[in-house]
Parts: structure tokens; C-alpha cells; sequence
């Protein structure tokens, strides 16, 4: 279900990944390190690095989902609980978000407005030619702005986890952008499996979740505790929603 959420144009997903994102993890039977997470069953290791990924203060997200019939991607950055980033989907367009507990600022481009309005053309081009490319302000609260920046709830991985989890196996060491990982794998709920890539150097973050079966995904969270700034957009550039 999340997946296919992801992928509609209220809760979009964004620019697609770099190259060196769309490269495998690699794998490998053992690792050279020291036994990582001795002693702990696998559920006790997931666990961990969802709650590590979770409190993060700085972190980024990139993501590809599909589910429904469509398939989009997904670019975020964090910053304790603002989000910023892209969503767009094939045939969506794109929309940018600045999101904060309080305020939600959205920008979509003409096929974003289009694909959201469901409306007659001339309808949609007073929508469109009215906004052109500014920043449309929303109180956080606003449905829709809830609806919009539904993919900024991917800062705490933990929403991807069922209530009750199914038995997880620890597998294969691999790599994730270089970063050395252990591979943790469980059945999913659209009749594929699960594998979360937990890093074995550092901090025990949750590095990347792919999922197979009717909506695959892959998600990959990076940059933890970069220091990033995301300044909301220029008075200039926004129009309140309530002046539309």
C-alpha cells in the first residue's frame, strides 16, 4: 500500500538516482571485519538500525517505488523534522516540497498541476497560468498539504514495518555506496521479500530496503549527520493557498 501511495501525485516520489545509486549492492559470503552485532538475533539488529535511521537529525533519502500501474522517485533531505525535496511520477510530472510541523510549501510544474486537478483543460489552465512557477503555501494541518508531503513520514523507516513482523534471517555481508552492510531478509507482504542493508562500520544505520513482489521498491537513506541546511522558498516566489 505505501509503495503505490508513494507513486500518486498527493504523495509523490522525485528525482530520479544518480548513476552510482542505480548500481547493485554488492555482496559477498563473509567479511573481513570484526563480527559485527555479536550476540544479537537479527529482529534485535533491524530494530536498532530503524531506530538509529530514525533519530538521525541530518539525513537524505532516495527512493524508486512502484505500485498501481505507476512508478516514481523519490529525492528527500532531512533536517530534524523538515523535509525538502522532489516527488514525480511517470506521467505526473514533478512536485517540490518544503515541509515543517507547521507550514507546507509545494511547487509543481504544469504536468504535476494537470495530473493533481483532474479538471477540464480550461480549467486546469486558469490553475496553471494563475500559479505559473511560484510556491503555494499550506497550513501543515491542511489535508491536502498531508496528503502532499506523505512521503517526508519516509525520515522514520519504522512506518514500513508491519505490526507484526515475520521472521527475519541474517544473510550475506555487502556493500551499499561503498559503505560495508549486513544483509537482514524477510518475506513482504506483496509476495516478494525484504532486504535491509545495516552497516557494519559507524553507526548501525539502516543504509538501503528493497523490496520485490507486486509494488517493489528500493529505498536507500545516506548523508547521516551531514550538516545541511533547507531554507524555505523566497517570500517573493510563494502565494498563499487562501488567496487562490
Amino acid at each position: 500500500m505505501l509503495a503505490g501511495c508513494l507513486v500518486l501525485t498527493a504523495c509523490d516520489p522525485a528525482e530520479p538516482p544518480t548513476d552510482d545509486a542505480n548500481q547493485p549492492a554488492s555482496t559477498s559470503p563473509n567479511s573481513s571485519a570484526a563480527e559485527p552485532f555479536q550476540g544479537k538475533t537479527p529482529e534485535e539488529i533491524q530494530q536498532l538500525a530503524y531506530e538509529e535511521t530514525r533519530t538521525a537529525t541530518f539525513k537524505k533519502f532516495r527512493g524508486q517505488a512502484s505500485g498501481d500501474g505507476l512508478t516514481g522517485t523519490i529525492e528527500l533531505t532531512f533536517v530534524n523534522v523538515d523535509c525538502a525535496g522532489t516527488v514525480s511520477g511517470e506521467g505526473l510530472g514533478k512536485t517540490e516540497i518544503h515541509a515543517t510541523p507547521k507550514v507546507l510549501h509545494v511547487k509543481r510544474d504544469p504536468q504535476a498541476w494537470r495530473s493533481s486537478l483532474k479538471a477540464t483543460k480550461a480549467q486546469e489552465d486558469v490553475v496553471v497560468n494563475r500559479i505559473g512557477n511560484r510556491w503555494i503555501k499550506l497550513d501543515a494541518e491542511h489535508s491536502d498539504a498531508k496528503a502532499i508531503a506523505f512521503s517526508c513520514q519516509l525520515r522514520d523507516p519504522n512506518i514500513l514495518l508491519e505490526e507484526e513482523s515475520p521472521a527475519i534471517s541474517r544473510g550475506a555481508s555487502a556493500t551499499v555506496d561503498g559503505q560495508p552492510a549486513i544483509m537482514l531478509t524477510y518475506p513482504g507482504t506483496n509476495g516478494g521479500t525484504v532486504t535491509d542493508y545495516v552497516a557494519t562500520q559507524g553507526r548501525p544505520y539502516l543504509l538501503k530496503r528493497t523490496e520485490t513482489g507486486r509494488e517493489p521498491h528500493e529505498f536507500t537513506w545516506y548523508d547521516f549527520e551531514t550538516v545541511t541546511q533547507i531554507p524555505p522558498p523566497a517570500a517573493s516566489e510563494v502565494v498563499d493557498a487562501g488567496e487562490l
